[in-house]
């Protein structure tokens, strides 16, 4: 008797993926003539060494012979071996995946727009400029990748992976050629968190990290932890991101294509909204912003598009897709003001929190299928169809950006805090986190602008220990440093504090920078500027770069003007000299006594000897003891050093003692 064979069990219903839903693994196709190409991607970075840019740094030379010389040593090794064991070197080739090469076009698309605008002041483009470098890094990761998978006994799976690495990690972080082999290790370091930090998710074996975000998270703690920021482009990618016009429409826009393929609309959207909630409330708070020049920067942003939202390693839940763009939203601020309040660069804030939040990726997924929210969130996603669903989320986000974007919170050009001014008014106010704030502002304009105010506001703040807590000579270097690029810019404040620098501290770079300074500064005395005047006096009155003569250096403090009150000191002091009993102090007197009252000690000191000698002003010893104690009050250091009793002979305290403030085109 035959058994009766079995129904056939109906065919279960196949559910549609849901947008951006992560691929499975693709099945790839053997291409052994394939086997070659990790040798042709190490020629080409050989012939990177023909180029004139690699050619002729020495450093970046290395940098670029180093790399292919390892890598060919290692292709060397894995034939040798694999000749010995008989086992022939394998490669599949796997089909571009579409995650992979639409980032890619958006990314290159963002590289031809900014480097359009990026233009430095010789007329360089420097991310055009990059280019090739840019091109190198990609042929020795596919080449590191092949090698690496030869080395591990795997066939090499020649896929589209490596390519937004490079892109991705590029668009942040740079290191200058002298130091362009850790660029090679940067990205080196991505692909190896994708292929050793690995988590089972949703059936199968996959990385943890999105791989541009961990090799850029680690470089970044290296730079902060050995102070090296400044060997890389870090800075001026954070900051020239503003320069192109409409940037913010344009990121929305290539956004909107990610947003549409991989359904990570809602990410994007959350990240915003909290960014601007946190910094509506802190304005309102303090009356200051949060962001300092901005409401919100366009690195954030462009880090809200393009570098958090990699579908692999985010959400696929809607609701755990809102919580992890709220996380980063509220990540950044944490980590900007915490890398501020430790005195790092709080450019790297956008990269922070994205490893951080792909760790929390399978319980932010594991909340929207339990309990209270699975509930609400499983609602949400049935409440219609995936594609439909997207295009609405889209469509709110568009509503929010338009809205930001049509009232100008969002790429305006006259941002209150995109201002000098504004923020020494707020250091001066005591207004929360000024000080830093004007840092970053005056940092910012100098980069990404060149702005010779802002390089030379810079040098103040140097000097003055707003910048880097070092010892003094270092921080004069540096403030003569920032300067100098002023002064080359044309800014007349910064040659006078060259100048100043030379008169008062006896410090200088060169004698053709000196040389420069001083005819700027003599041209500026000539038609009348105060500051100029002074300087030029106090040369003459001290003998120092020019030939001492009391006459001339009287006829400069008098040409700065009553208002000039270093200047009119310089007259009281060439008064109380021998031979000055005929100097006119009617001028000098009132603006002395508005200082001395005001805080200056200097002023009060020298009210009290022009008492005690009877010149412009009537001979009182009473009145000359109340100003020599309004002098040791306020820490003018001749008043405290003075013996008590009798007013000492007046003499000339040194030069550093009599530094005017400096120059700035900023004044309170």
């Amino acid at each position: 008797m035959k058994s009766a064979a079995a129904a056939p069990a109906p065919p279960s219903p196949r559910r549609p993926p849901s947008a951006g839903a992560p691929p499975s693994a693709p099945a790839g196709r053997p291409a052994p003539a394939l086997v070659r190409l990790p040798i042709v991607l190490i020629a080409a970075l050989l012939a990177c060494l023909l180029l004139p840019r690699v050619r002729d740094n020495t450093n970046l030379f290395a940098a670029f012979a180093g790399a292919a010389a390892g890598l060919l040593a290692w292709q060397v090794v894995l034939w040798l071996r694999a000749r010995r064991s008989g086992r022939a070197l394998a490669v599949e080739y796997l089909p571009p995946v579409r995650q992979h090469y639409i980032q890619a076009c958006v990314q290159l698309c963002l590289y031809a727009y900014w480097g359009y605008w990026w233009v430095q002041p010789d007329g360089g483009r420097p991310i055009y400029a990059q280019a090739p470098l840019v091109l190198a890094q990609i042929a020795f990761l596919y080449a590191f990748d092949a090698l690496f998978a030869w080395s591990r006994g795997r066939v090499w799976r020649l896929a589209s992976g490596p390519l937004p690495i490079v892109l991705s990690t590029n668009l942040f972080i740079w290191f200058r050629d002298d130091w362009f082999v850790w660029q090679f290790a940067m990205i080196t370091v991505g692909l190896l968190g994708k292929e050793f930090v690995r988590w089972q998710k949703e059936g199968r074996r996959t990385h943890v990290f999105n791989p541009s975000g961990f090799g850029l998270a680690v470089a970044a703690t290296v730079l902060i932890a050995t102070g090296s920021v400044d060997l890389t482009w870090a800075k001026p990618l954070a900051t020239t991101i503003d320069n192109p016009p409409q940037i913010f429409l344009f990121l929305f826009g290539l956004g909107l294509v990610v947003q549409h393929f991989f359904a990570v609309t809602l990410m994007t959207f959350a990240a915003a909204a909290t960014m601007v909630a946190i910094n509506l409330g802190y304005t309102q708070a303090t009356g200051v912003y949060l962001f300092g020049s901005t409401n919100l920067p366009a690195a954030a942003f462009l880090g809200l598009h393009l570098l958090m939202t990699d579908p692999s390693t985010s959400p696929r839940s809607n609701l755990g897709r809102a919580v992890f763009g709220a996380g980063y939203g509220l990540g950044y601020v944490l980590v900007f003001q915490l890398l501020g309040a430790i005195g790092a660069p709080e450019l790297f804030a956008k990269l922070y929190p994205v490893p951080i939040l792909n760790l929390c990726v399978q319980r932010l997924d594991g909340l929207a299928r339990r309990g209270l929210t699975g509930r609400l969130n499983a609602r949400w996603e049935q409440a219609l169809p995936p594609r439909t669903l997207n295009a609405l989320h889209m469509a709110l986000w568009a509503a929010l950006f338009f809205a930001l974007w049509g009232t100008g919170y969002v790429g305006g050009r006259d941002h209150p805090g995109d201002s000098i001014a504004f923020w020494k008014q707020a250091v001066a106010a005591g207004k929360p986190e000024a000080a830093r704030k004007l840092v970053m502002v005056a940092g910012s304009q100098a980069v990404a602008r060149q702005s010779p105010d802002a390089l030379n506001e810079l040098g103040i703040l140097t000097i003055g220990g707003e910048i880097e807590h070092a010892d003094a000579r270092t921080e004069l270097k540096s403030a003569a440093n920032w300067w100098a690029q002023a002064a080359e810019r044309g800014s007349l404040e910064a040659c006078e504090n060259l100048v100043a620098t030379y008169l008062f501290l006896g410090a200088y770079r060169s004698d053709q920078e000196l040389a420069a300074a001083n005819q700027a500064v003599q041209r500026a005395a000539q038609q009348g500027r105060a500051r100029s005047c002074f300087l030029l006096g106090f040369a003459h009155e001290v003998g120092k770069g020019l030939p001492p003569d009391a006459g001339r250096a009287l006829a400069f403090y008098r040409r700065a003007g009553d208002g000039d009150v270093p200047a009119q000191k310089g007259i009281a002091r060439l008064a109380l000299r021998p031979g000055g009993a005929s100097i006119d102090l009617a001028r000098a007197v009132p603006a002395l006594e508005r200082a001395a009252t005001a805080g200056d000690g200097e002023s009060a000191w020298l009210l009290a000897h022009l008492h005690a000698a009877g010149r412009g002003l009537p001979r009182d010893e009473a009145q000359a003891a109340a100003w020599r104690q309004r002098a040791v009050a306020l820490g003018w250091p001749p008043a405290q050093a003075a013996p008590t009793g009798d007013l000492p002979p007046f003499a000339v305290p040194e030069r550093r003692l009599l530094a005017p403030p400096w120059a700035t085109a900023f004044p309170l």
